[in-house]
């Protein structure tokens, strides 16, 4: 019997999110800065590892140089 009603909940849940004919995202500020220290966390080893190498590279080819 539960299930049935479950069934039914859910059939009434997708019917009612299907008349909604504009879904609003809806970011506030707080929101955004989280998001942004997020991606910050999780790319900012990354980026400063390819900076480091970038760096180096740098470097070595300003070493030839001095050295030629």
């Amino acid at each position: 019997m539960k299930a049935m009603y479950l069934k039914l909940a859910r059939l009434i849940a997708l019917l009612l999110s299907l008349l909604a004919c504009r879904p609003v995202f809806a970011i506030g500020w707080t929101e955004l800065i989280i998001l942004v220290i997020i991606i910050a966390f999780l790319l900012g080893p990354y980026l400063l590892k390819v900076y480091r190498t970038f760096d180096k590279i740098k470097k070595a080819s300003q070493d030839e140089e001095k050295g030629e």
